[in-house]
């Protein structure tokens, strides 16, 4: 390894977990992680071995459907493992894609809020906040990386979301037309669509390879107030997992007003915030686990929120994101 090139073994947790999980080092009744035996051992090899790591196509594929967030992971293994026809196919691939843009934009505005970011100076409207057009949510979430990196404040999201990226959402979001058809299309047609617009799709997730690192979750319980046990949302299975989730002091001052299982939070680096009001959940009596849902619009006195996995719409009070909107009502137009 040249000396130009370090790489610390703490920089490259997803790839050291995906060590441990897919080789296993014994010695006789001994177990001993692999990512820490092969770094130890030679960090030249640790080197290569990442690098074809974060080369490997079907790696890649992998990462997505297990680390990603629940919406984007569930709709992409749907997508490309578990559809019923080629329409159906081609919805998932849509569900798949406005998903991505959804969620970007509650993490990135979910930040922005809990950073205490003048939107308002940034020409930010409520209005615009709450509109359902996928151009406005790209538009917003552009802005704010773009004012993130340019004055340099610190801002979890500008280090796993290329703003170049967005870019590209933007400009490939005029294929989505596509989709808007594709019942009327014959199979034939649709797969054909399908091959055109799926590369598209991979490509923008492969960008957004970081994701894999943002934690996803609910609050569930907690012995100590820095180490909660919480209900992850992450990787393409709905029926979620329960794991500590640990907290700095300083981060959980700053939150412990609203932190609790009413709401959904997110943790990029080392930085937990929450994702109200554009990222909510639902659970049913007789589920044993909440599903993630996206803000849709207002109607009926109610926030109606698009539930990942049903094709359904469920609608809650206004009054359950008081907090959080009257925060970031302050920071916009």
């Amino acid at each position: 390894m040249s000396d130009e090139i370090t790489v610390e073994f703490s920089d490259n947790p997803a790839f050291n977990q995906w060590l441990i999980e897919n080789y296993l080092v014994e010695i006789e009744e001994f177990e001993f992680p692999s990512s820490d035996v092969l770094y130890k051992m030679s960090p030249e090899k640790y080197y290569e071995a990442l690098a074809r790591y974060n080369a490997d196509p079907k790696v890649h594929l992998s990462r997505i459907e297990d680390k990603f967030p629940n919406p984007i992971a569930f709709y992409f293994h749907q997508a490309t493992c578990n559809y019923q026809n080629d329409h159906h196919r081609l919805d998932l691939l849509k569900s798949c894609w406005e998903s991505i843009v959804f969620f970007l934009f509650g993490l990135v505005v979910g930040e922005a809020r809990h950073r205490s970011i003048n939107l308002k100076a940034l020409g930010i409207k409520w209005a615009t906040c709450c509109s359902n057009r996928l151009y406005d949510k790209l538009s917003i979430i552009e802005n704010i990386l773009d004012y993130a990196v340019k004055s340099g404040i610190t801002f979890g999201c500008s280090d796993i979301i290329p703003i170049s990226t967005i870019g590209l959402i933007k400009k490939l979001n005029q294929e989505r037309n596509g989709f808007e058809h594709a019942s009327a299309k014959t199979s034939s047609q649709q797969q054909a669509l399908y091959a055109e617009l799926y590369p598209q799709l991979e490509q923008v997730l492969r960008q957004l390879i970081k994701l894999e690192d943002v934690i996803v979750f609910r609050v569930y319980g907690a012995e100590t107030p820095l180490y909660p046990r919480c209900e992850i949302l992450n990787g393409c299975d709905l029926s979620g997992k329960k794991e500590i989730v640990r907290i700095q002091k300083d981060n959980y001052m700053e939150i412990v007003d609203y932190f609790n299982p009413g709401y959904i939070y997110a943790k990029v680096n080392d930085e937990v915030f929450c994702l109200a009001p554009f990222i909510h959940f639902t659970q049913e009596v007789y589920e044993t686990n909440a599903i993630l849902c996206f803000y849709k619009q207002d109607k009926g006195g109610k926030h109606q929120y698009e539930v990942v996995g049903k094709s359904q719409i469920k609608g809650f009070e206004k009054s359950t994101f008081d907090v959080m909107e009257n925060q970031l009502r302050s920071l916009v137009k």
